[in-house]
């Protein structure tokens, strides 16, 4: 993942965070442009929205359930 600076749109650096959720779903990103010329330090707020794909392990175990949950013959 790439931060630009919101005034000069160069590379920016992530300095250090700050986790809004217990789950660490909502971050709080403090940053600082590494365009000397400009060297701004702004705040980016990104958050988990939602899987494309589950990882793997929740995919197996749900297959398992599925299974689980059928009548035996």
């Amino acid at each position: 993942m790439r931060i630009e600076c919101p005034h000069c749109l160069q590379k920016a650096r992530i300095t250090s965070r700050n986790n809004l959720t217990e789950a660490k779903t909502v971050v709080d990103l403090y940053c600082e442009c590494a365009n000397k010329a400009c060297k701004a330090t702004f705040v980016c707020r990104m958050g988990f929205k939602h899987y494309v794909n589950p990882p793997a392990k929740t995919t197996a175990e749900i297959a398992q359930n599925l299974l689980d949950s059928l009548n035996r013959f």
